[in-house]
């Protein structure tokens, strides 16, 4: 009966293991996703900060003809500040986004190891379990022995 109960905690604690693989793998994978998702976010804000200082050099040149040209020169300098604010505001709008993924890829990566430190204790638990069960066979086994050879009672 205790092998019995044994086997069955065995069965359920590699369902567990299993389980918590599974789940380390998701938490792996959905890293991986939002890792990629930063870089992209990251590379995005670099182009929008070029973009941006191309829209502060147009701006600025721009002004410096605002003395010489009338006041269609004034429209167009008009024009390249408020590209200026859009393209601060795809920024800033940006780097909240970057944000937000840094704390989620802190959050799955706390999970990750937390993930990781069951597994361990799982696995050891089981090898443990499995130690035990070894153990327990070999007292269950020499128990069981009958011997080969009757004592002698003198008869």
């Amino acid at each position: 009966m205790p092998e019995r109960n044994l086997a069955a905690d065995l069965l359920l604690l590699a369902t567990e293991v299993d389980s918590l693989s599974k789940a380390l793998a998701l938490a792996q994978a959905e890293s991986a996703r939002e890792r990629k998702l930063r870089l992209k976010s990251d590379r995005q804000a670099e182009d929008l900060r070029q973009q941006l200082q191309q829209a502060r050099r147009r701006a600025k040149a721009a002004e410096r003809e605002l003395g010489v040209v009338s006041a269609s020169s004034e429209a167009g300098a008009h024009s390249a500040r408020a590209r200026e604010r859009e393209l601060q505001e795809r920024l800033d709008q940006a780097q909240q986004a970057n944000e937000v993924l840094r704390h989620e890829i802190e959050q799955t990566e706390s999970e990750r190891q937390a993930l990781e430190a069951n597994l361990r204790q799982v696995l050891g638990n089981l090898r443990h379990a499995a130690r035990q069960a070894g153990q327990g066979r070999t007292v269950a086994d020499e128990a069981t022995l009958v011997p080969t050879r009757s004592p002698d009672v003198g008869w």
